[in-house]
């Protein structure tokens, strides 16, 4: 498949006034793209959805999707990996944890606390690569004391969401924060009373819209990779602080808490 972008450019003459719009849209934004509907890319290009469609057709593409993946495909061949593989690894790493702490605001990260703190109980929600940080937010705040739930599976969140009320707390990791199932049981459990702490990339997201706390990280999903594990590391983060924040304001309840966790795993020993 030839590369979008340069299919992007070379078609440039033929284009209308709205085509050059949605165009440069397109090239100026196409990190986030993938992320976005017909109507984002319409609103933000300042044309109708019309005009999108059109312009989609004379790139030889008949639906949205696969303009995500020839751009994921694109962004693939445009940025190869250089160097020794472990110096391309760290440099991802160290610069996703640098990134996420920049956008980490303390102010609400202790309002997510104050949340956690004084519910009846949590529930992580997550699927796939998100579901990972979800189940290590319940390994993590079990250890301290608090009730907790980890919920990887759709349908399993909507029906434990139906059951919840404004005592409960569930905290959601999406990248996109548009992950649809994930959304759907965070929008049920906020009618149901419950506050919702999202973790997600998007700020302006479906899943932030809803949320009491928007916890703000900075990796991206990315199509053809199914999720770099970079997002999961920057999902990390911010777990960890809420872990930590939650343990400086309960220590003495926690240190003996993992005390007695201590003993109990030392006697499973052989």
């Amino acid at each position: 498949m030839n590369n979008i972008f340069h299919t992007i450019q070379a078609l440039w003459p033929e284009y209308t006034k709205s085509d050059k719009k949605v165009a440069t849209f397109i090239l100026d934004q196409q990190q986030n793209i993938t992320n976005m509907t017909l109507a984002d890319i319409a609103g933000e290009a300042g044309v109708s959805e019309g005009s999108v469609v059109r312009f989609l057709n004379k790139l030889g593409i008949k639906k949205l999707i696969d303009l995500k993946l020839s751009i994921a495909k694109s962004a693939e061949e445009k940025h190869p990996a250089e160097g020794a593989l472990s110096a391309v690894v760290e440099e991802e790493f160290s610069d996703v944890v640098h990134n996420t702490a920049s956008l980490m605001d303390p102010e609400r990260l202790c309002r997510a606390v104050d949340l956690m703190e004084h519910s009846r109980q949590v529930y992580f929600f997550g699927v796939a690569v998100s579901g990972i940080a979800a189940s290590t937010g319940e390994n993590s705040f079990i250890r301290m004391g608090k009730p907790v739930h980890a919920i990887l599976e759709g349908h399993m969140q909507m029906i434990a969401a139906a059951g919840l009320t404004e005592e409960d707390v569930v905290v959601v990791f999406s990248l996109t924060g548009n992950t649809r199932d994930t959304c759907e049981a965070a929008a049920l459990a906020r009618q149901q009373g419950a506050r919702i702490i999202s973790v997600t990339s998007y700020v302006n997201s479906q899943l932030a819209r809803i949320s009491d706390v928007v916890l703000q990280t900075f990796a991206k999903e990315e199509i053809i990779n199914g999720g770099r594990i970079t997002g999961l590391v920057s999902q990390l983060y911010v777990l960890d602080c809420l872990k930590r924040e939650y343990n400086k304001r309960n220590r003495a309840r926690t240190v003996r808490l993992k005390e007695e966790i201590g003993k109990a795993i030392l006697s499973k020993k052989v």
